[in-house]
């Protein structure tokens, strides 16, 4: 009986030892798995090592991936990324300082190089600053101020004419060449046969993005610099004091170009007024004429027709106007009985008149 029950205890820690070391083993085998999988994403390329060194060539396809359970991976981005600079100071060929700011766009394009001569992103920002800020100095230092801030000549180009409307609503063409002399003493920027630019703003960049480029190459990060983009251009104090002096001088010449064209445009206007009031003024005084001359022949007519009608007492009305043109309202006249006033009263009473030859107003 004893024998029984001994053997029963062997067999029953037999079969617990057998479950521990299956559940070891499967999590062993859990661990190794988990250790052997791993996940690329769409934007990520994947480095494999052992022991630090580069076993294969970077996964650059998106899925889940198999690899030794004792490598390590690393995971980098293949999407363009950005480098963002401080703010640096370049002397261009005419000795002029300016304070430059730059951005890039760059990527990974050889993630093994990448992972055995920078490894980080970081690290990848600032070697490309140092060679993109060395870039700069270098090709700036290639050209001049007006090449470097312009990017064509279109502020050579002034328009013959412009327009501005007045405030009656016409429009009023004005001749900028007379009055806009902006950029007139700045030399062209130089183009070739074919009317490409040779320098300015786009041509500088470019050249910085060449030289930077080269010297990638030369060191091989495994990085492509895709381009580069100027943030911020602008200059020193002497400068601005200078360039702020010559718009001021070139907007104080336009405006007093247009205030003169305007003054001249209004001279012109007020003597096309004065000539417009003169001839209205002689048709004006040529028909009061014509009216006064055409009243006087009336009047005349009408005298003449009254005279012919009663010569005596028209000659008497005449006179008696006469005297009270002569004579004020408070006036006293003394006559004599041999005064002609005093026989033209003397006749007046002895005279018949005929009340109904003297014609009467018509009746409206």
């Amino acid at each position: 009986m004893k024998t029984g029950i001994k053997q029963f205890k062997e067999k029953a820690g037999n079969a617990s030892v057998s479950v521990i070391a299956g559940v070891v083993l499967l999590v062993v085998l859990v661990l190794l798995l988990v250790n052997s999988l791993y996940i690329v994403n769409e934007w990520q390329q994947a480095v494999v090592t052992r022991f630090g060194a580069v076993v294969d060539e970077p996964v650059t396809e998106a899925g889940l991936h198999f690899k030794m359970p004792y490598y390590r991976v690393q995971l980098y981005d293949k999407r363009l990324l950005r480098m963002d600079g401080s703010p640096t100071s370049a002397i261009t060929r005419d000795r002029k300082r300016v304070q430059i700011d730059v951005t890039a766009r760059w990527r990974i394009e050889d993630a093994r190089r990448f992972r055995e001569t920078i490894n980080t992103e970081g690290a990848a920002d600032q070697r490309l600053f140092s060679i993109i800020d060395e870039a700069v100095r270098n090709q700036i230092g290639q050209f001049d101020l007006y090449q470097v801030i312009r990017s064509t000549n279109r502020i050579l180009d002034v328009d013959e004419e412009f327009e501005i409307t007045l405030d009656d609503g016409e429009l009023e063409e004005m001749d900028m060449e007379e009055i806009a002399t902006l950029g007139a003493e700045v030399e062209e920027l130089e183009r070739d046969a074919e009317g490409n630019y040779l320098a300015g703003r786009p041509v500088v960049i470019e050249h910085i993005l060449e030289a930077a480029r080269v010297e990638l190459e030369r060191i091989n990060l495994g990085i492509h610099l895709e381009d580069i983009l100027i943030k911020q251009l602008n200059y020193t104090t002497e400068i601005e004091e200078t360039v702020f002096a010559q718009m001021n001088a070139e907007l104080n010449k336009i405006s007093a170009g247009i205030r003169s064209h305007g003054q001249r445009r209004a001279e012109e206007r007020l003597g096309e007024m004065e000539r417009e009031l003169a001839t209205i003024s002689s048709r004006a005084q040529e028909r009061a004429e014509r009216i006064r001359g055409q009243a006087e022949a009336e009047s005349t007519r009408i005298y003449a027709d009254a005279y012919n009608r009663d010569p005596h007492f028209y000659q008497f009305l005449r006179t008696l106007e006469s005297y009270e043109k002569i004579l004020g309202d408070n006036s006293t006249l003394v006559i004599g009985t041999d005064s002609p006033l005093f026989a033209l009263f003397k006749d007046l009473a002895t005279m018949e008149v005929d009340l109904e030859a003297i014609p009467q107003p018509a009746e409206e």
